[in-house]
């Protein structure tokens, strides 16, 4: 792919265009938005830009700028066409002289004669992030076939690892119909091409409802999942506290927190009388909170499976589910941590309760789990994310309530 100036575009675009050019001037972004339009050579308008692409779509194909618009940024619906609102807030846009990994891997499946069209979403552009394209047949406004691969092949191990645990939870809840039909669909290709892991699956449907239902669906679809794939219950052993402490005290100690030794000691305690409870041991999502589950008339989705485990405890969802929202608080300012958390141990001790469950592993696990959660990227890609620097003022919110002599 010709490269204006050399080194600047995201590997991400291989997807778009094997081969191509990348245009950065505003004028040109437009003039080869028009020219696609007429009928041109197709060109991809790329969003902020070709460094960092998170937003991109056939310029020649308008239904599929407003399907992503409509589904990605739905708040500028009311904006004039999506074609041209794309091409006008585009830092750069790819001119594609070849079919991409996308086209190729993805073509087969569509059921269609004619190229497919194209639009692609990355959640943050980054290298680390998974791409996925959306392929269109000619005349549809809506995608039938969904194309993934990580942004940088490098990370390509990423999507393989999530595809092949995603295979064996499917397998464990096989005998739950409803479960089962909650996973997303099964893919039609998954494996290597041009020497890395790519996913091709039908579309859902359900994914532009990612965020809705609220917690009382996502909390229903919790319990069922994790009933049907629950293995065993073991007792709470001298391990499971060694796990979780581990869990705790790397979490404190990446934090720079001076009392993690503290808190270490008051986890201790908090487990001593725990041992020997009983517990479920179910397969995990590893990232359960709203922003994966979709939820309609009774239909249910949950998504983006790579941090799953089919090993583990019924805590660690509870709690990521209430977590993830106060990690975006934190990174919105909110100074109230602590109460908003303090509602949150309330919540996951209910389920407990609700589960026949001892309601004290609530504030037990809380520690470990958010140890975990806030620095998992640094620990398996060996470099920070960007949201780290949010938690630690959870991790303090969570150490002042842990320490405090006030019941919670």
């Amino acid at each position: 792919m010709t490269r204006e100036p050399a080194g600047v575009h995201a590997a991400t675009l291989r997807l778009l265009a094997q081969r191509g050019r990348v245009v950065q001037s505003r004028t040109r972004v437009v003039a080869a938005a028009a020219r696609a339009r007429r009928g041109g050579p197709r060109a991809y308008t790329l969003w902020p830009d070709a460094r960092r692409p998170m937003l991109s779509a056939d310029m020649g194909y308008p239904p599929a700028a407003e399907w992503l618009r409509g589904t990605m940024v739905p708040t500028l619906r009311r904006l004039p066409d999506a074609a041209t609102w794309m091409s006008l807030r585009a830092g750069a846009a790819l001119v594609s002289d070849e079919e991409g990994l996308a086209e190729r891997v993805g073509a087969g499946l569509t059921g269609a004669r004619t190229r497919p069209r194209l639009a692609l979403f990355s959640p943050s552009g980054q290298a680390v992030s998974k791409a996925v394209c959306f392929l269109f047949r000619e005349g549809d406004s809506l995608p039938s076939v969904v194309v993934k691969a990580m942004a940088e092949p490098r990370f390509a191990w990423r999507l393989r690892a999530e595809s092949e645990l995603l295979a064996r939870v499917r397998d464990r809840v096989a005998h739950d119909a409803w479960v089962a039909a909650t996973l997303p669909p099964r893919p039609g290709f998954a494996g290597d091409n041009a020497g890395e892991f790519v996913l091709a699956e039908p579309f859902d449907p359900l994914g532009a409802a990612t965020g809705s239902g609220g917690p009382g669906p996502a909390r229903e679809w919790l319990r069922l999942f994790q009933a049907a794939s629950c293995v065993q219950v073991r007792s709470w052993s001298d391990a499971d506290e060694r796990t979780a402490l581990a869990a705790a005290r790397a979490g404190w100690r990446l934090a720079e927190r001076d009392a993690e030794a503290a808190v270490a000691v008051r986890l201790r305690a908090l487990f001593a009388p725990l041992r020997g409870a009983e517990l479920p041991r179910c397969a995990v999502h590893g990232d359960f909170w709203r922003g994966n589950v979709a939820a309609v008339a009774g239909s249910v989705r949950v998504y983006d499976w790579e941090w799953a485990a089919l090993d583990g405890t019924p805590l660690v969802d509870l709690w990521t589910y209430e977590l993830a929202e106060l990690r975006i608080l934190a990174r919105d300012g909110e100074r109230g941590l602590e109460s908003h958390l303090v509602a949150a141990l309330g919540r996951v001790r209910d389920e407990l309760r609700l589960r026949r469950l001892d309601e004290r592993f609530a504030l037990a696990t809380l520690a470990p789990v958010l140890g975990t959660l806030s620095f998992r990227i640094r620990s398996r890609l060996g470099m920070p994310d960007e949201m780290e620097r949010h938690s630690v003022p959870l991790i303090a919110a969570a150490e002042r309530l842990l320490l405090s002599d006030e019941p919670f």
